[in-house]
Parts: structure tokens; sequence; C-alpha cells
């Protein structure tokens, strides 16, 4: 079964050379190649439910707020000063 095809644009018939043209919207000219290619559908799961989705990434960001509970705000910010002090000293 064939799947690609390779033609001089001078070899196709008219109706063919014209449903070319029209799907790119431009001439052909005779010395130009034009290529067809078909490609079966991708096997792709489908969509998730976006509802799932949101209901997984709050119960994900619940259990990651659930380990931080013990570090007080003044760790917290000591950590952040940190890291900005770190960016702004490593920037070369």
């Amino acid at each position: 079964m064939q799947t690609v095809s390779i033609q001089r644009a001078n070899k196709l018939s008219h109706n063919v050379k014209s449903a070319v043209e029209e799907l790119l919207g431009r001439p052909i000219d005779d010395d130009e190649e034009v290529s067809v290619i078909a490609v079966p559908p991708r096997q792709t799961p489908p969509f998730p439910d976006r509802a799932a989705v949101a209901q997984k990434l709050d119960a994900f960001l619940n259990q990651r707020s659930n380990k931080t509970m013990q570090v007080s705000d003044e760790e917290i910010d000591a950590a952040v000063d940190e890291g900005v002090d770190h960016v702004r000293h490593s920037r070369g």
C-alpha cells in the first residue's frame, strides 16, 4: 500500500493540479515537485477530564502544603532570602 507520492507538477492531471493549488493557496509551476503523504492517525490517549486533573492537582498541592505546615514563617523567609541573595550574587 502506497503512502507517499512524488510527482512533477507538469505530470499531474488538471484536476489534481487544481486541487494542489487550492490546498497550497498559490499556483504551482510545471517544474515543481508535489509530494503527498498519507499518515495514519496517532494513537494518543483521549483528552483528560479537566475536573479530574484539577482534583489531582488540588490533592497534590494539599499534600505539599501538609508537608510544610511545620516550617515556620521565619524559616520560609530565610530560605527565600537565601535564594534571592544567591541569584543576585551569581549573575555574571
